[in-house]
């Protein structure tokens, strides 16, 4: 394996570690599991951020990387939201709507190949990833926050952790996601429906 693509899979081996450390520690809300969590999130981003750059820059482009890349990227931020439901912080239809948007996208991204055609990108899917990612440091710092004690960190807004009141906007960007896909590649995604 190249370099970008041993970057690529280690956001698929890091994504279990941040799983473990924050299920286990979360409950107990032990400060030092979470500063745990904090790091493996940052790698996770670094290595969204610099695998591309690296293929880039070394001519290493390949088209396993290119299908390899976006189901890292999901895998690692589905274990991230899967965690955070699991712990109670959003509930299941928000992490629902993360979960079906990514399986979706890769359903066209497959059929697409198979067909020997190539799914337009389009800005809102790096847009979704950005704030995905911003959402995922903004939790876990509000759960810092919370460990401290900060008197104007609440441990709950209007009934509901403030972790869900972060991924909520996230959430809705990554619905809205779907949408900006299908109008662009409706006649793509028609042609490929049609038998042969």
């Amino acid at each position: 394996m190249n370099p970008a693509t041993i970057l690529t899979a280690s956001r698929v081996a890091i994504a279990p570690l941040f799983a473990y450390f924050f299920v286990t520690g979360y409950p107990t809300a032990q400060t030092g599991w979470l500063w745990i969590c904090l790091i493996l999130a940052a790698l996770i981003e670094l290595s969204d951020l610099f695998d591309g750059m690296v293929a880039r820059g070394r001519g290493e482009v390949t088209d396993f990387g290119k299908v390899f890349d976006p189901v890292a990227d999901s895998v690692s931020r589905q274990t991230i939201f899967i965690s955070f439901m699991v712990s109670g912080i959003i509930p299941l239809w928000m992490y629902l709507i993360f979960f079906y948007r990514d399986a979706f996208l890769q359903l066209l991204r497959i059929v697409c190949a198979s067909s020997g055609m190539v799914l337009a990108a389009r800005k809102s899917g790096k847009a979704k990833a950005v704030l995905q990612g911003i959402a995922t440091f903004a939790v876990l710092l509000a759960l810092l926050l919370i460990r401290f004690e900060v008197q104007w960190m609440p441990t709950e807004i209007m009934g509901l952790h403030p972790g869900f009141w972060i991924m909520l906007f996230p959430a809705i960007f990554t619905l809205l996601s779907v949408i900006d896909y299908v109008i662009p590649n409706r006649k793509l995604i028609v042609t490929m429906m049609k038998p042969k």
